[in-house]
Order: C-alpha cells, then sequence, then structure tokens
C-alpha cells in the first residue's frame, strides 16, 4: 500500500514537473515569436533607411547640378547682356536628322561659299552675332571624333547656328568668343573640343563619379578671329568617351557663341 502511494506520488510530480516544463518552453516560444517580429520589423527599417540613403544621394547630385547651372546662367546672362543680345526672340531649329553630323574639313572651302545668303553677307560691322543652345535630350552610344548636336537653341541673331548638325557658320568677319559646357553621367567620361573647320582651339573633359552617383562637368571656352562663313563646332575628342549608355546630360549642356565686334 506504502509503495502504491509512493508511485502515485512520484508520477503526479512528473507530471506536474512536464506541465510547468511545457508551459516554460510554451513562453520561451512565444518570447522567440516577438523577438523574431523585432527583428523582422528592424529589418524593414534597415530597407527602408537604405532607400532613403539613395534618395538623398540622388537629391545631392541633383542640389549640385543646380547649383552649377545656376552659376552657369548667371556667366551666361552677364556675358549676353554684355554683347548687347537679347534673350526674348527664341529660335527653333528644325529636327531633319537624329544621328550626329561629321564634316569633311576637305568640303569646308566649297560649304563656306554656298552657305552665306545674299541677306547675310548685308551684315554691317555693327550688327551683334550671337547664338545659345543645348542638349535636348540625352546622348548615348557617341562614336570617335563626332560632332556633338545642340538641337534646342535659345537664342540666334542671324541663324548662323544649326542645332540638328551642331555647327555655326559665321555671317560675318570678326572677332568671336565661345563657350561649351558638357554634363555626363555618374559612372561616364567624355573629353570633347571646340573645333573651326577641322582646326582644334579647346579642349574640355568631364568625369562623372559613379561610386557617389555624382555627375561631372567641365566648361571650356576660345577667343579667335573668324572670316565670314568659317564654321565652329563641338566634337567628341578623337576616342575618349564612354562606348555604351546615357552619356550626355541634357538641358545642362550647351554651346554659345557670340561677336566682340
Amino acid at each position: 500500500m506504502l509503495e502504491l502511494q509512493f508511485y502515485i506520488t512520484i508520477s503526479s510530480l512528473v507530471f506536474l514537473c512536464a506541465g510547468l516544463h511545457a508551459a516554460a518552453v510554451d513562453d520561451e516560444m512565444k518570447l522567440l515569436r516577438g523577438e523574431l517580429l523585432e527583428m523582422k520589423l528592424l529589418r524593414g527599417e534597415l530597407l527602408e533607411m537604405k532607400l532613403l540613403r539613395g534618395e538623398l544621394l540622388k537629391i545631392r547630385s541633383s542640389y549640385k547640378i543646380l547649383v552649377r547651372r545656376m552659376d552657369e546662367l548667371e556667366k551666361t546672362n552677364a556675358v549676353l547682356q554684355k554683347c548687347g543680345c537679347q534673350t526674348e526672340n527664341l529660335a527653333q531649329t528644325s529636327n531633319k536628322n537624329d544621328e550626329f553630323v561629321n564634316i569633311d574639313v576637305a568640303d569646308s572651302e566649297y560649304s563656306n561659299q554656298s552657305v552665306i545668303s545674299n541677306q547675310v553677307k548685308r551684315l554691317s560691322a555693327s550688327d551683334k552675332v550671337g547664338f545659345r543652345a543645348y542638349v535636348r535630350e540625352p546622348i548615348s552610344n557617341i562614336g570617335d571624333n563626332q560632332i556633338i548636336p545642340f538641337r534646342t537653341v535659345q537664342f540666334d541673331s542671324n541663324r548662323a547656328f544649326h542645332g540638328d548638325s551642331g555647327v555655326f557658320t559665321s555671317p560675318k568677319s570678326g572677332m568671336y568668343a565661345f563657350f561649351c559646357t558638357i554634363l555626363v553621367y555618374g559612372g561616364q567620361r567624355l573629353e570633347f573640343e571646340i573645333v573651326k573647320d577641322g582646326h582644334v582651339l579647346a579642349y574640355g573633359g568631364s568625369y562623372g563619379n559613379k561610386a557617389e552617383h555624382d555627375y561631372g562637368s567641365e566648361t571650356t571656352s576660345t577667343l579667335l578671329h573668324l572670316n565670314a562663313g568659317e564654321k565652329m563646332y563641338v566634337r567628341v575628342h578623337s576616342s575618349a568617351h564612354s562606348s555604351t549608355g546615357y552619356t550626355i546630360y541634357p538641358s545642362f549642356s550647351h554651346f554659345m557663341g557670340f561677336s566682340l565686334d
């Protein structure tokens, strides 16, 4: 009888311990589930922070571009006011060809004589000449020595600049100043040059930093004497450029020139 009561007591204690252990395991599982949920929430917050960091980097790059753009516009406005050009009369060139245009230097003498109309020839020495144009759409897959088109023409006093081809033809002889700014995408590079009838007058190089999502910008300029009919344009410097992907950033890449006489 005593042995039976002993076994009953032992069994009761075993069941009690098992129940307590099961309860403890259940509580621990609930605790682990809570911690797992917290870890998932933290992971979501980390992903959100990464996305926010990416947006902040983009905003920083855009801000840098806007600051550079503001500086360039202020300089351009000062130059245009100095040369007497008015920006109210905007000219838009036709879009006859979406490809880059290469100019054969051997044909320059003939083209110099053929493009000058009788009206342009009658320009007096006091008439100011000026133009300003910029890249309208992103330019990609650039080739060696290709002329860069600036299809959106904001100002052209004598219709001497052709936006599709990117070529300015001097309507009169005199001293001229030319400026070019090229902005490239992050991770891209482009070396460029201002050219007169095949002769390089000025160099520039734009290099984007891919790691920091930063764009690259460069401005170059030149001052020279032009005869009526001579041509000026901006082209890629040999093979110094990125071969694939968007290279030239639109709106912030421009070409301008004006007479000083």
